[in-house]
C-alpha cells in the first residue's frame, strides 16, 4: 500500500490543497454575503449553487475523463475552481457569485470524480480499501483545514 500512495502522493497533496481552498470558500462567502448585504434567501441560493453544479458535475466528467485522461481534467477542474473565487473576490453581485458558485460546484465534481477513478485505477483488491481511507482522510482534514483559515481571509 506504501508503494501506491508513494506513486500517489501529489495527487492527494493537490487534493488537499484544493479542499482547503474549497472548506474556505464555504465558509467565507457565508459570512462575505451578509457583509455585502445580500438577503439570507439569496446567500441560501448561492450556496446551494455548489450543489446544483456538483450535480452536472459528476455526468459530464466522465466522458471529459475519457477523452483527455485524468491529469488534464484533474489540472483544468483545478484552475477553474481557482479561477472562479478569484472572479467572486472582484466581481460582488449575487447572480455572478451564483454562476461562479455553480461553476466551482462542476469543477469539484470533475476532482472528485477523477481521484476516486485515479484510486481505482491504481489500486489492486488488496489495496483498493486502504487507498479510498487515505483519500477521505485527506478530502476531510482538508475541508476542515479551510475553515480554520476564516480568521485569515
Amino acid at each position: 500500500m506504501l508503494l501506491v500512495i508513494g506513486r500517489s502522493w501529489a495527487l492527494f497533496l493537490g487534493l488537499f490543497l484544493l479542499l482547503v481552498g474549497n472548506g474556505l470558500q464555504g465558509t467565507l462567502l457565508g459570512v462575505r454575503s451578509q457583509i455585502e448585504g445580500f438577503s439570507t434567501i439569496l446567500s441560501g441560493v448561492i450556496m446551494a449553487a455548489y450543489f446544483a453544479g456538483f450535480l452536472f458535475g459528476v455526468f459530464w466528467a466522465s466522458r471529459f475523463i475519457r477523452r483527455v485522461g485524468h491529469i488534464r481534467v484533474f489540472a483544468a477542474m483545478a484552475s477553474l475552481a481557482s479561477a472562479t473565487i478569484l472572479v467572486m473576490g472582484l466581481w460582488v453581485s449575487p447572480w455572478g457569485w451564483l454562476f461562479m458558485r455553480l461553476l466551482t460546484g462542476v469543477a469539484f465534481a470533475s476532482v472528485y470524480v477523477v481521484v476516486e477513478s485515479w484510486i481505482n485505477e491504481e489500486a489492486t483488491n488488496e489495496t483498493r480499501g486502504q487507498l479510498l481511507a487515505v483519500y477521505t482522510i485527506v478530502t476531510v482534514v482538508g475541508l476542515l483545514s479551510g475553515q480554520f483559515l476564516l480568521n485569515v481571509a
